[in-house]
């Protein structure tokens, strides 16, 4: 789980995020795509989570449009493989 602000939008390389909560959303398309990428990197599955104020909806429309991409809501029931870590072994 990584809770996200623009500290991790760059040059932190954490492994194995298979959640990435947006606490405060960001305000450029760019920012964005460096903060969900870090959810399911390194062949792993992820799910990003966006905590929206009624002030960010004209970020989450302009986002969505530069991106050609719909922000969906979280839906009712999600794949647990989306978020429960596999154990790592390092043998």
């Amino acid at each position: 789980l990584q809770v996200s602000s623009d500290l991790f939008t760059r040059g932190i390389d954490v492994q194995a995020v298979n959640v990435v909560i947006n606490f405060d959303f960001p305000k450029m398309a760019e920012t964005y795509l460096h903060r969900i990428g870090r959810s399911g990197r390194f062949g792993h599955l992820g799910i990003a989570i966006n905590l929206i104020t009624y002030e960010d909806r004209f970020n989450l429309h302009r986002i969505e449009q530069e991106l050609g991409t719909e922000i969906k809501p979280i839906p009712k029931v999600i794949d647990p493989s989306l978020y429960v870590a596999k154990p790592v072994c390092n043998d």
